[in-house]
This record gives C-alpha cells, structure tokens and sequence, in this order.
C-alpha cells in the first residue's frame, strides 16, 4: 500500500512526498525529516495518509517553543 506524507506549515501543506512501503516505515521517515522540513520550509508538522483511502494514520507535531519573558 502507498502512502502520502505531508509536511505542513499551520494550515499550509509546505511539502508532500509518496511512500511507497509499508506503514512504520513511512512514520519513522516523517518524523526523521520533520526538522529538516522545518529548516527547509518551516514545517511545523508531519501527516501521514492512505493514498488508497484518504484516512490520516498518523500524525506529529512538534511542541510550539515558548517565548520567555
């Protein structure tokens, strides 16, 4: 089954890429590649998709950093 990553930047999807093996493979490599997204792109997040079915199996984001007065 294939598989779609999407990297987002809030709403906007920043990046895609399709993910061809099975499931833990693609969720190990989204979030492997979240930083380097966020240093790219500003990736915020990373969703991982069926592309059979459209259903979202995983997703991660990262902590929002807090500003420190």
């Amino acid at each position: 089954m294939a598989y779609r990553i999407s990297f987002r930047k809030g709403k906007r999807i920043s990046f895609t890429k399709l993910w061809p093996c099975e499931l833990e493979a693609a969720i190990a490599h989204a979030k492997a590649q979240l930083p380097a997204q966020r240093a790219q792109n500003g990736a915020t997040s990373v969703s991982v998709i069926c592309e059979r079915t459209g259903e979202v199996l995983f997703t991660f984001a990262e902590e929002p950093e807090t500003a420190e007065s």
